[in-house]
Order: C-alpha cells, then structure tokens, then sequence
C-alpha cells in the first residue's frame, strides 16, 4: 500500500482511499456514530481515524514542549 496515490477533483487534490474488510462490534460502532455525528460506516471510521491521529500529534507536542517524560523534567531547582 502506498501512501503516494493521489487524485484530483476539480482543483481539489485528494489522496486516494483503501478499502478495508473489518469485523466491527455493531453497539460500538452505534455509539461511535452517534458520538461523532456521522452516518455511515465509512465516515465514522475516517472520523475516529482522524481524532485518534490528531490527539496522537497533540499528545506529541504537548510531551515535547512540557518537559513531562525528560529525565530532567523536575530537577532539583524545581
């Protein structure tokens, strides 16, 4: 699989999707629907994909400007 297939719309450059074959718990995936607002299967899993991958980054940024998982995190002057 590779990350480089692109598409255009219009002016709009798209990536291009993968189709997936997934076993899915169906009270989760209701709950995960209702949670994220979305109607089908696809868009709830593209949704969950890119909460998890944007708190991914977050949780990135946050332990490298914060200090918290450094060695030196709570030295002695602190």
């Amino acid at each position: 699989m590779s990350d480089k297939c692109w598409y255009s719309v219009g002016q709009e450059v798209r990536m291009a999707l993968v189709q997936v074959s997934a076993r899915l718990n169906p009270a989760q995936l209701r709950r995960a629907r209702k949670a994220l607002g979305t109607k089908t299967t696809s868009e709830t899993l593209q949704r969950a994909l890119d909460l998890v991958t944007e708190k991914a980054e977050h949780d990135r940024i946050l332990q490298r400007y914060s200090g918290v998982g450094k060695p030196d995190a709570f030295g002695e002057d602190h």
